[in-house]
């Protein structure tokens, strides 16, 4: 969604790379020899056939205009006998119409042995069997033409072959059904069928291994499932194979000596072992990226050629430590036998489970240009040391390991770093001082999650006409962002999760991302930035209105201006509404804009939490990409209208939580089959609870990672920022938080707190992924569905504060994986069922319904004696003999302990009946002036009366 350069520019771009391309190539005339005449008139056949104008450029040489040919743009002659022999039109006329075809008038060029049609798109058609006719065709390149159908076999019949170019783009439909043609072009030396699809051909090397000047093959991307094994390969002269991203998952059986390049990237190779590479002496670049490899470094790969070495997004294992020392061994007996020897030049290693330290013998790899071993599990300290020769290091990439980069405050690093990475190693407490002394025109850098602290120097802002990357989230940086900011254009700028402060930055010049959520900028919104794509404002202090200058933002695709304190009302000044826009959380009033168009792109609403009113407005039915519709905890009115399943079919989450909606439910929401979040609690929602919710069968079956498009809703780079959407969920009595990474796996359905009626309905059973249903606090009847057990993910059932009636069905117990249950409040009798945790949940959730008995209730049923629940069971006496087994030996040591003494131990025995005599003495006192006083008070008493 970049702006695109003006069509004249494009047109002048255009004109000098064919000048330049055609031109240089061809061939010097001499003696005034000119072009033949009929070839000449093939020549004008085709351009007419094919309607090309170079671009309608005022050259005559580009309009293919004048009688001596061989001087056309794209035209090469003989210089002896002024025949064509070349034909360059590589993306000459680029964009053929739909009559335009290759016209066999071009079979006239009998001497042609250079045909290029490359990067021209020919709409589809099949490639001319009369190609293979060009009997002196040497150099036949068609990529990127998109020609469709099967490669006709005619072209084995061009046995002077030596340059074969067929790839295709991704979006080829240009097939394969046998490769035996390719046997009989004997002097072949080049072939390319990248994006050709060769799944039909079983035996695809045998037809090639018949080819023994092949020199290049390159079958990317081709849907090969094998590499066949052969008793013999012929690739003597073989130097490049490339069979990256297809579905080859066994490792190929190689032995080709000559081999320098091997690329098998992308595929599913599974091995524990890479002792196969050990038959490839002289490899220089080697890519194993991308499969499922678990093998440890080969010892048998040394590195002493290698120039390029990719292991990463594998599962492999070892100490990374023993391997970069056995490189930089190669490396120096290299530099003792050839001073001139060319040393490794890229390392990848990342996204592996490689472990151990970096040793420091590391900077003799003094040829080193990219090394990029992030995400395994490397620790240690990194020093001066480390990078001590790596002057040519450009690409530094350390991130997702556990490193201490430990380097003095004045250092001054050797190389000029295009791109620094080193998010999650410990770079701080400051600000790395040494980024100062890159000078490179583009600079990236990562430094997110750094344990960085303090101030923002201020040196960083003068870089940052450098600098087209940068993330430094997730830190603890303070201070005050300038308020203009110069950036590389196009620039990604993520400051998100630190402790910037006062107002935001007003000119943020040609930054496509940027994100300054998370932060404490205060204030109002005042910025100008007319090419941002990415804009997030999220959880700081912002207040006041949302600018009308906002709408003018040339292609917004991402606005998140959530949790803040802005005021005012949504701005319906926007011509094409963003795909993703979050406003939830401020203090917005007024109504939802009825601006939104039919060429809108929006995937993602969430207005949750503000203050808003009014009716749902009719335009959102022309958004049919939405996936979520989240207006929760406003004041919206009205009833649900029809539209919103008949319109929005796409959708995934529809939150109309704690509004005012009134009226019935709509069962047109059932047609939107692909919804797994509903939640319309907390509204005034009346009537019953439509029986065709059976028909949201993502709600039916588990769903797995990765499976709804919304997970990638990310339409940039995913390894820049960490933004993904969420939508708070009440589960369980709680509101939960969940991510783009745990949103697939979700669903749930909450109608609890309205005025619903009628029964439960049965259907709702055959939701068997429904992992949390809430129907509480309505007004439902009759029985619970006796299929409540099918729903078997089910994790939280809340039907409390309803009138529902009948026993609890017994197939509850099937449900294993509920964690929370609440049932009070209703009307439910009988016992219980047993089983399972039922009996695990707290008495509360079976409060109110008096006719239930059972544990965990107190109350027994019918014909069982009554609970207790003090460890006593009713049922086993064995309690009560091991009471009486523990009493009586006590009593017989108690009472030993105390008789024992007295009889044996006459001091004590003597003490034990004084100590009695004289309480019993004090007693008797006491008894006696107890008699005393109540004698005289009653005789006080009879004096009184007689008184009287």
């Amino acid at each position: 969604m970049a702006r695109k350069p003006s069509v004249q520019l494009a047109k002048w771009l255009l004109f000098v790379w064919l000048a330049t391309n055609a031109l240089c190539s061809a061939p010097q005339k001499n003696n005034g020899v000119v072009c033949n005449a009929t070839e000449r008139q093939a020549l004008l056949k085709l351009k007419l056939a094919l309607k090309f104008s170079f671009y309608y450029i005022d050259d005559p040489r580009f309009s293919w205009v004048g009688d001596d040919c061989c001087r056309w743009i794209g035209v090469g002659c003989d210089s002896e006998t002024g025949h064509v022999i070349k034909l360059h039109l590589s993306g000459a006329f680029n964009d053929i119409s739909a009559s335009g075809k290759m016209d066999p008038s071009l079979l006239e060029l009998k001497h042609l042995s250079h045909l290029d049609l490359s990067c021209n798109r020919f709409g589809d058609k099949l490639i001319p069997n009369f190609f293979g006719s060009f009997m002196k065709l040497r150099y036949l390149n068609l990529s990127y033409t998109s020609f469709a159908g099967t490669i006709p076999h005619q072209l084995g019949n061009i046995s002077s072959l030596h340059y074969l170019d067929l790839k295709q783009d991704g979006y080829s439909s240009l097939k394969v059904d046998n490769l035996q043609w390719l046997s009989h072009l004997s002097s072949l030396e080049y072939l390319d069928m990248g994006s050709v699809n060769l799944s039909m051909v079983a035996d695809w090397l045998q037809p090639i291994n018949m080819i023994p000047s092949l020199s290049v093959l390159r079958l990317s991307s081709c849907g090969l499932r094998n590499f066949p094994t052969l008793p013999h390969l012929n690739f003597t002269s073989l130097t490049i194979l490339d069979l990256s991203s297809n579905a080859i998952t066994s490792p190929p059986h190689l032995n080709f000596t000559s081999l320098t390049i091997l690329d098998l990237s992308s595929n599913a190779i599974t091995s524990k072992s890479l002792d196969w590479l050990s038959n490839l002496p002289n490899l220089e670049s080697l890519d194993l990226s991308h499969n499922r490899l678990e093998a440890p470094f080969p010892s048998s790969l040394r590195g002493c050629n290698l120039l390029k070495l990719d292991f990463s997004w594998n599962n492999m294992t070892g100490e990374v430590n023993r391997f970069l020392e056995s490189l930089t061994r190669c490396s120096a007996s290299n530099l003792k036998k050839h001073e001139s020897s060319v040393f490794m030049r890229e390392l990848d290693l990342s996204y592996n489970n490689f472990s151990g330290t970096i040793p420091e013998s590391l900077g003799q790899l003094t040829e080193l240009v990219h090394l990029r071993m992030s995400h395994n599990s490397l620790e240690g300290t990194i020093s001066e040391a480390h990078f001590a020769n790596l002057t040519r290091l450009e690409t530094l990439n350390m991130s997702g390991n556990s490193f201490v980069f430990n380097v003095g405050h004045h250092w001054i690093p050797p190389f000029q770093l295009k791109y620094v990475g080193l998010r999650s190693c410990q770079i701080g407490p400051q600000f790395p001082t040494w980024l100062q002394f890159m000078r490179k025109d583009r600079l990236e850098i990562d430094f997110s999650q750094s344990h960085i602290s303090g101030f923002m120097p201020n040196w960083f802002w003068n870089l940052s006409s450098q600098i087209s990357y940068v993330d430094i989230s997730q830190n603890l940086i303070y201070g005050k962002i300038p308020s203009s900011l110069n950036f590389v254009p196009w620039a990604m700028i993520d400051f998100s999760s630190n402790l910037f402060e006062g107002s935001l930055p007003q000119n943020v010049s040609d930054a496509s991302i940027l994100d300054l959520s998370n932060n404490f900028f205060s204030g109002p919104i005042k910025m100008s930035i007319m090419s941002v794509q990415y804009l997030s404002l999220s959880n700081n202090s912002l207040s006041g209105s949302i600018p009308s200058s906002i709408c003018s933002i040339y292609d917004l695709s991402v606005l998140d201006l959530s949790k803040n304190n802005l005021t005012g009302q949504i701005p319906s000044c926007f011509n094409s509404w963003p795909f993703v826009l979050d406003l939830s959380y401020n203090n917005l009033n007024g109504v939802i804009p009825n601006s939104f168009g039919p060429n809108s792109f929006l995937i993602w609403l969430q207005l949750s939490h503000n203050n808003l009113s009014g009716l749902l407005p009719p335009s959102i039915r022309n958004q049919s990409r939405l996936l979520a519709l989240d207006l929760s905890g406003n004041r919206l009115s009205g009833s649900i209208p029809r539209w919103v399943g008949e319109s929005l079919s796409q959708l995934i989450i529809l939150n109309l939580r704690s509004n005012m909606f009134h009226g019935n439910i709509p069962p047109q929401l059932s047609l939107i089959s692909s919804l797994q979040i509903l939640d319309l609690a907390d509204n005034r929602l009346s009537g019953i609870i439509p029986s065709s919710f059976y028909n949201f069968t993502s709600m039916i079956s588990r769903p797995e990672r990765g499976s709804f498009s919304y997970i990638g809703l990310s339409i940039f780079n995913s390894n820049f920022t960490n933004y993904g959407r969420y939508v708070v969920v009440v589960m369980k009595g709680l509101e939960l938080k969940y991510t783009n990474t745990i949103l697939p796996l979700l669903t749930t359905m909450d109608l609890s707190r309205n005025c619903l009626s009628g029964e439960i309905p049965q259907e709702l059973t055959s939701l068997h992924g429904l992992q949390s249903l809430n129907l509480s606090g309505n007004h439902l009847e009759g029985k619970i569905p006796q299929n409540i057990g099918n729903l078997q993910q089910l994790e939280s059932l809340d039907l409390s504060q309803n009138h529902l009636s009948g026993t609890i069905p017994s197939s509850i117990s099937a449900l294993t994986f509920l964690s929370s249950l609440n049932l009070a409040n209703n009307n439910l009798s009988g016992r219980i069922p047993s089983g399972s945790q039922l009996q695990t949940f707290n008495a509360s959730i079976y409060a109110g319904n008096y006719d239930l008995c059972g544990l965990p209730l107190p109350k027994p049923c019918v014909g069982e004696a009554p609970h207790t629940f003090f460890g006593e069971d009713e049922q086993d006496g064995t309690e009560h003999l091991w009471f009486y087994v523990g009493v009586a030996p006590g009593f017989v040591v108690g009472f030993w302990v105390v008789c024992g003494i007295l009889i044996f131990n006459k001091p004590w025995r003597i003490a034990y009946y004084r100590f009695f005599g004289r309480l019993n003495e004090r007693l008797d006192g006491f008894y006696v002036k107890m008699v005393v006083k109540v004698v005289k008070k009653n005789e006080g008493l009879e004096m009184q009366i007689r008184g009287r």
